[in-house]
């Protein structure tokens, strides 16, 4: 130590959706944003992997379903004990059958992020509020490792099942028999 004394915060503010809705409509709170576990996320601008990677993701989600059930970084709700404090906008969601209003979490098939430097909220606490709101599956495509990582089998906080699929690999989501490879999905 240098005998200099960094203060030490005594006092955290856990934010609301309620505290966010009143800061942007205030002006206070703009831009791309989530909200995960009362910490408000400001999203940084993509860089040209993570760009690249949802634009491949997004291809490949609506070549299963088409357009009217697939949502690309838009809000969707979760468990309703989750609601307070989270507002997660995943990169892409497949949904069960078209919806004209923010999905909720039964309306959900799969739930897709994108992870290059976001990989601890990505394979911690988003996985967590997934699972907990019942998604019955949850793709991370890890674009430093190259690494499609699915998640599946929710029960109540977790996923019991999780498959990594490799650079060289195929996966398939649960709710069709057409596979992707990896490869293609990556930068």
């Amino acid at each position: 130590m240098n005998g200099v004394l960094t203060p030490t915060p005594t006092h955290r503010k856990r934010w609301t959706r309620e505290d966010c809705a009143f800061l942007e409509r205030s002006g206070l709170l703009t831009g791309k944003w989530e909200l995960l576990d009362g910490e408000i996320v400001v999203k940084m601008p993509q860089n040209y992997p993570h760009a690249n990677a949802v634009s491949f993701l997004l291809a490949y989600c609506l070549s299963l379903v088409g357009p009217a059930r697939v949502r690309t970084q838009a809000t969707m709700e979760i468990h309703e004990a989750d609601q307070s404090l989270n507002r997660p906008e995943p990169d892409v969601v497949i949904l069960r059958e078209p919806v004209r209003r923010i999905p909720l979490a039964s309306d959900v098939l799969l739930v897709a992020e994108v992870s290059d430097s976001t990989q601890a909220d990505d394979f911690g606490h988003k996985a967590m509020l997934y699972a907990r709101a019942g998604i019955p599956e949850y793709w991370v495509l890890d674009v430093a490792r190259e690494l499609l990582v699915i998640f599946r089998q929710p029960e109540d906080r977790e996923y019991t099942q999780r498959i990594e699929h490799h650079v060289s690999d195929s996966a398939t989501p649960l709710f069709t028999d057409q596979a992707v490879l990896v490869s293609t999905l990556l930068p």
